[in-house]
């Protein structure tokens, strides 16, 4: 299957005054053709063998020429992965989608060295993208139709990790990811394609839909955990739940970042090899009298608040918490519950949200707004407040 440029025609199917629709062909003048303005759809036309393909490309001149530069691409690739000689001007102005991954991720490793869970996760992303789509070869083959197949098959898909089905959250996480590729070969690399991600339709999500906020642990909860934990376990525990700070930002918390005689902890990344607060911002968090309490009795082994026996970081603390979790008989334990609960308590105790924003690190305050949603205990008190006379 040769195929050339000329293979892949436009034509228009339009209606006739009878009322019967037919097809014709376009005319050129040179290379170019002369867009026929009578109403009517355009289509690609090509053959493959002996066979006469037909596929719609849109109502536009505009979306016909894009359609017909994606299928262009699209045979080319799919003659060059059959062993198949491809013309030389065309193999050498398209680019593969496994040289365009790397050149992503090369990108996001030299723009964000201290971000290797980003690199890791967008790394993710795109061996799943190439997995899928990869039989289209060509990057600027890739159209809105293959995103939706992607869509597809990954909701089709379980999770290695979990042996559980790939959720809608993550499916709209990854084509953002992929929405963000594209515009990086289109802004950064100058290659010609339209961003086949942009404006995409995210999956429906009933489970978060019918979530009200986020989990948080109850009283009862965490008293049971810290009964279970030694003295440095419940200071480490007591740190995500008084701050709110991220897994990652506790591991990376050094002693330089504390001010115990006033009170208070920073988010920072400076000195810190592989480590920089999400979204590149800075914080200062007000520590309670509680836990500078228990921070004064940390013995100082690194620089590391939190350290192992050998003076490194901590890590997997995870596992630890599960543990801990188990024994104390509290289900669904996780460090992120942590921080839900700090956000949650703020709210709850009649905290500012734009105060809370703060403190949480958050740069959308839509993020924030997810816990704002008061509990029942919260509500039965409202609602007890109320009287027939009108008063509260």
């Amino acid at each position: 299957m040769k195929i050339a440029k000329k293979q892949v025609r436009i034509i228009k199917k339009i209606r006739e005054a009878s009322g019967v629709w037919r097809f014709i062909s376009l005319q050129r003048a040179g290379s170019r053709y002369v867009w026929d303005d009578r109403p009517g759809h355009y289509f690609l036309d090509w053959r493959e063998g002996r066979k006469r393909k037909r596929e719609y490309a849109g109502g536009t001149p505009a979306e016909a020429t894009e359609a017909q530069r994606r299928k262009r691409n699209e045979l080319l690739g799919a003659m060059i992965s059959q062993g198949k000689t491809a013309p030389a001007a065309e193999n050498d102005s398209l680019l593969t989608i496994a040289r365009t991954r790397e050149m992503f991720l090369d990108h996001v490793r030299a723009h964000s060295p201290d971000k290797p869970e980003t690199v890791r996760r967008y790394e993710q992303v795109l061996n799943h993208f190439e997995r899928i789509l990869g039989n289209k070869k060509y990057v600027e083959a890739i159209g809105r139709s293959d995103i939706d197949t992607y869509k597809i098959k990954r909701s089709a898909e379980k999770s290695l990790r979990h042996d559980r089905q790939i959720t809608p959250r993550t499916i709209n996480f990854e084509v953002s990811t992929l929405r963000t590729f594209f515009y990086y070969l289109e802004n950064e690399r100058g290659i010609n394609l339209k961003n086949p991600c942009a404006k995409f339709k995210h999956l429906k999500d009933q489970k978060k839909k019918a979530k009200s906020k986020p989990p948080v642990y109850s009283k009862g909860q965490i008293d049971s955990i810290f009964a279970q934990c030694s003295e440095v376990e419940k200071t480490i525990f007591a740190t995500l739940l008084l701050t709110g700070l991220r897994k990652r930002e506790l591991y990376f918390l050094s002693w330089p970042d504390l001010d115990l005689d006033r009170g208070v902890l920073r988010v920072t990344g400076d000195n810190k090899d592989g480590f920089s607060p999400k979204d590149y911002e800075e914080r200062i968090i007000p520590a309670p009298a509680d836990l500078v309490g228990l921070l004064k009795k940390l013995p100082r082994k690194s620089q590391w608040v939190f350290c192992n026996a050998n003076g490194g970081r901590i890590s997997h603390l995870l596992r630890r918490l599960k543990s801990i979790a188990d024994r104390a008989g509290v289900p669904d334990a996780t460090l992120h519950k942590f921080r839900h609960t700090y956000a949650t308590r703020l709210l709850e105790s009649g905290c500012e949200i734009v105060t809370v924003q703060h403190l949480m690190g958050h740069s959308d305050i839509e993020t924030t707004m997810q816990y704002l949603s008061p509990n029942d205990d919260l509500k039965r008190k409202a609602a007890d407040r109320l009287s027939l006379n009108g008063g509260q």
